[in-house]
């Protein structure tokens, strides 16, 4: 294994990246793991047959699982490793993982039946002595195993996104370049945690975002582009941008010219109300029956939702819901209906406005626990808390959801019966999988490949339900947008917001 040089912080190296010269696969994971590793295997040399660079890729993913998946936090940092997925690099998986329990390099909690979940690891600190604090930085090695990086390719390179949206894929290429000494400057205290406070009894928040935010970067960095698409799940195009934290965007470019993006306001409310306006639209009724898979209680389904959106009172009530949707002022609308969440303090800003914040508490599905989370304003919140609204569960509904119930009871009754055509007991998720099959059909497989065809020159990327290019790009591409809209709509236009990935409007570069 050979070191290659690369520019470093004047800190210590606390980080460390692995890659093959041919194929530019990049492994990261902690250096205090690679420095234990490192150690252990001289003490307690593993089985015949160990290759370090598949033990190196094994144990990266505690750590590349979780940046993959935005803002995703485990409960007390176990990631769920699926027993298939690891035998696909390599059939002896089960040896690798009990060396490292053997040598204590991570600590697993068993495979549960009843929730359904894969057995899960986690870096074993308490057997890794360390302390002070600790910031996140990088080197660079070359692994010699062609084979296993031929077989990491092929999984995470050569999937359906290259076939299905190749207009998207094609603009993640050498030009895509983020100013990464600046980041890390600008961001030293994103980039490091006490380690003293590294207790994983109670789960340590920071340093999971000290590793989320480290790996993202480090990967746009290296120009480790991977993208990626389930057509049975979410069908969304999930790539290094769509995992990429929000305050990284003033920090990357495409061939030194700044990026701006067009988001879809209030973009679930307004899919959800594109949905009830279209039933009979062959489309739409084609992805309700993807998702549903063709249930045998769709006719009554379909029948009962017909029945409810074209009577009068649905309209009367629809209407105005309808109409703050469209406007982009739905969480707006909502405010009003939830009187008693209040503000729990207001301080004062360094130009003395006063910002109110609030608190609220919310399941949180990857815990398994309810927590109390802060919000800065009472719009942020009342954004939380349609997600609750549109996806709670019917056996055990939130009292927001009975609140709103109250004032749209036939809305209400329209997205019960999404949730209920099938007896799974995970029947309410197919309701929010329906609403992001829409967006996805919408913005990558329509809307989209129209702009590529048109103008094959503009730089495009997609960020669920952004439409993202280059600076000088981008009025052309807003005007198109918004023409594709109504057609793919029928005239049910979104309100848009314009998005400058730089810290002011004076700071942009235009090529």
């Amino acid at each position: 294994m050979q070191q290659y040089k690369s520019k470093k912080l004047n800190r210590k190296i606390n980080v460390t990246a692995f890659y093959h010269k041919d194929f530019k696969w990049k492994v990261v994971l902690p250096t205090i793991i690679y420095n234990y590793l490192q150690d252990k295997l001289q003490e307690q040399p593993p089985f015949k047959g160990f290759k370090e660079d598949i033990a190196l890729y094994y144990l990266s993913l505690i750590i590349s699982v979780p940046a993959r998946k935005k803002d995703k936090i485990y409960k007390y940092g176990y990631v769920p490793l699926f027993a298939q997925a690891l035998k696909d690099k390599n059939y002896r998986y089960k040896e690798y993982f009990k060396y490292f329990l053997d040598i204590g390099i991570l600590e697993y909690k068993e495979y549960s039946t009843s929730a359904k979940k894969s057995k899960s690891f986690r870096y074993n600190f308490s057997n890794i002595k360390f302390e002070g604090t600790e910031c996140v930085n990088f080197q660079v090695f070359e692994i010699s195993d062609v084979n296993f990086n031929k077989k990491l390719l092929k999984e995470d390179l050569f999937n359906d996104c290259f076939s299905s949206c190749p207009q998207l894929c094609t603009w993640f290429d050498e030009g895509l370049h983020i100013d990464f000494d600046r980041l890390c400057y600008d961001m030293q205290s994103e980039f490091c945690y006490n380690k003293y406070n590294l207790n994983y009894n109670v789960f340590n928040p920071i340093l999971s975002r000290v590793y989320n935010y480290w790996y993202s970067a480090l990967m746009l960095k290296e120009q480790c582009f991977r993208v990626s698409r389930k057509s049975d799940s979410d069908n969304r195009l999930h790539t290094n941008l769509t995992n990429m934290p929000s305050i990284f965007r003033p920090y990357l470019t495409y061939h030194d010219e700044n990026i701006q993006s067009l988001d879809i306001k209030n973009s679930q409310p307004y899919f959800m109300v594109l949905v009830l306006e279209n039933l009979e639209n062959s489309n739409v009724r084609g992805i309700i029956n993807k998702v549903f898979n063709n249930n045998s209680d769709m006719g009554i389904m379909m029948q009962k939702l017909q029945q409810i959106t074209s009577s009068k009172a649905f309209q009367e009530e629809f209407s105005p819901l309808k109409n703050a949707v469209l406007t982009g002022q739905f969480y707006e609308f909502l405010m009003p209906l939830f009187p008693d969440i209040k503000p729990f303090k207001v301080v004062s800003d360094s130009d003395g406005e006063l910002i109110e914040y609030y608190q609220h508490r919310f399941y949180n599905s990857s815990k398994k626990l309810i927590e109390l989370c802060e919000f800065k304003s009472k719009r942020d919140l009342m954004k939380r808390l349609t997600l609750q609204i549109l996806y709670t569960p019917l056996t055990r509904p939130s009292k927001e959801y009975m609140i709103f119930k109250l004032h749209f009871p036939l809305l209400c009754e329209c997205i019960e019966t999404f949730k209920a055509t099938t007896d799974e007991s995970d029947s309410f998720k197919l309701f929010p999988r329906l609403l992001q099959q829409v967006e996805s059909d919408c913005v990558l497989d329509k809307i989209s490949k129209e702009l590529c065809e048109k103008y094959p020159q503009m730089p495009l990327w997609t960020i669920h339900d952004s439409f993202c290019t280059t600076q000088s790009w981008f009025p052309i591409m807003e005007t198109a947008v918004k023409e594709l809209f109504l057609s793919y709509s029928d005239g049910i236009l979104p309100s848009f917001k314009c998005d400058a990935w730089c810290k002011d409007c004076e700071c942009l570069k235009v090529a």
